[in-house]
């Protein structure tokens, strides 16, 4: 299915909040598109049903399975196999769904921005619900840039287009200089719009405004930016989990505060799918013994993480859901607290100097002493050896959340998986700068679209 030349009905979901502030949706909860957009309750409706529409699955499952954090699993019957071994091709489901999904985000985002000309501009639920379907737009846009760009640096010319308006139309690929000017536009402007004390559960809020400014930032190289949107979201409302606490934000049993910055509300469904089955006990992919291996005794986070079934076999338990809930339902996480220190910290790091190798130091820590870890005392000599901690560190801490595989891409190194990782996989080892670490433009997409451009070392 093409993602830019397409007609959508307009036909909303909406997502009614229940008791419980989750995202309830029902086949009868409809509005017809000629009458959506006749009073504000109707159009805020609406964006409840961008928020519905968007989702983390696929770029979170691409990045897993890619990477050197799974193995594969005797169950497994052909799950996942290709992005596993890096034989994916164009043609694969997965990129057109994360590219469907993206698209079909934003251009719903850009219908309910048209329906709220409507309205007052100057109301301030209007200016709220502008700041937010700014917000989601954004984050569409780069969460499908991280799956099919290549190193998010300005310079490169294969970016993505960025849609603006609900239109029919064959854009061409946008220079990533221009595409993050888009992306950091909008972010700038949600932030004028949503109001500073704006905390509502499952719906964009100033910090995760800043937040994803941070990951952005992180992903340009902008150090400078990267510090000042960390900070600015570390100094939010949220506050860093503790080590009795860890566990239980994977099973959405904290107070609001604690720890998730921002999360997509789910009554069904969930990451956990992606290694394990919902409606039975078979496995997937197994947690890696590389990944396992490195964590401490006294880390809490891999009672968080790991788990055993009851035949004994290595689990991912991190999103196996909610305890009285059905297997692998939970909320999606998207920004947490803890990404914002080791964003300010690999960013203090590059940016060099003694003084900011100190405060990466002191970020690294605040995460390492709440998940039960030894502090590291002794000051960090050179950012060569800092950053060895980082890379350690994020890997540990944002495991199966759709970090790892971006993360080696952004730093130029290869996927090594050891011996005991491949004993039923044929990708073992991609070297760093290979063309696979980009995924490729879904072919469906390169037949619609005469001007996008396919990523290099694809045959489309």
């Amino acid at each position: 299915m093409k993602i830019i030349n397409y007609i959508i009905l307009f036909v909303f979901c909406i997502s009614l909040f229940s008791c419980e502030d989750k995202l309830e949706l029902f086949p009868t909860d409809e509005v017809d598109g000629n009458k959506v957009f006749e009073t504000i309750e109707g159009t805020e409706k609406a964006v409840l049903g961008v928020y519905s529409q968007l989702s983390i699955y696929t770029q979170v499952e691409l990045s897993d399975l890619a990477s050197d954090d799974l193995r594969l699993s005797a169950q497994n019957t052909g799950q996942g196999v290709q992005a596993h071994n890096w034989t994916y091709t164009s043609g694969d489901g997965e990129f057109s769904t994360a590219m469907t999904v993206g698209y079909h985000t934003a251009d719903r985002a850009n219908r309910v921005l048209q329906g709220l000309s409507n309205f007052d501009e100057n109301d301030a639920l209007v200016k709220q619900l502008k700041g937010e379907l700014y917000f989601l737009r954004a984050f569409a846009h780069f969460d499908m840039a991280r799956i099919f760009c290549n190193n998010y640096k300005a310079d490169d010319p294969l970016g993505l287009p960025y849609m603006k308006e609900s239109t029919i139309s064959n854009p061409a690929r946008l220079p990533q200089s221009e595409f993050y000017t888009e992306v950091l536009s909008d972010l700038d402007l949600a932030a004028t719009l949503i109001p500073s004390d704006y905390m509502v559960k499952g719906r964009a809020n100033l910090t995760a405004i800043n937040a994803l400014k941070a990951r952005v930032a992180l992903y340009q190289g902008n150090w400078t930016n990267a510090i000042s949107a960390a900070s600015a979201a570390i100094g939010g409302d949220f506050v860093l989990a503790n080590s009795s606490q860890i566990t239980d934000v994977w099973k959405d049993a904290n107070d609001d505060d604690v720890e998730v910055i921002f999360k997509l509300l789910r009554t069904a469904g969930g990451l956990g799918s992606i290694y394990n089955r919902t409606t039975n006990d078979d496995i997937f992919f197994h947690p890696s013994y590389d990944l396992q291996n490195q964590f401490d005794d006294t880390d809490v986070r891999a009672v968080a993480y790991f788990g055993k079934d009851d035949d004994g076999f290595d689990i991912v338990v991190k999103h196996i859901g909610r305890p009285d809930e059905a297997k692998n339902t939970n909320d999606y996480k998207v920004f947490r607290v803890s990404e914002m220190y080791l964003i300010r910290a690999e960013a203090y790091i590059s940016e060099g100097g003694a003084d900011n190798l100190e405060k990466a130091r002191a970020d690294l820590n605040e995460i390492i002493t709440k998940r039960g870890g030894i502090e590291i005392t002794d000051p960090f000599t050179n950012a060569t050896a800092a950053m060895d901690v980082l890379m350690a560190e994020r890997r540990k801490e944002l495991a199966y959340e759709g970090h790892r595989f971006y993360d080696l891409r952004r730093w130029n190194l290869g996927v090594d998986r050891i011996e005991e990782d491949t004993e039923l996989a044929s990708g073992k080892n991609l070297p760093a700068g290979d063309y696979h670490f980009v995924f490729p433009i879904p072919q469906s997409e390169i037949f619609a679209n005469e001007n996008m451009d396919p990523n290099p070392g694809y045959t489309n």
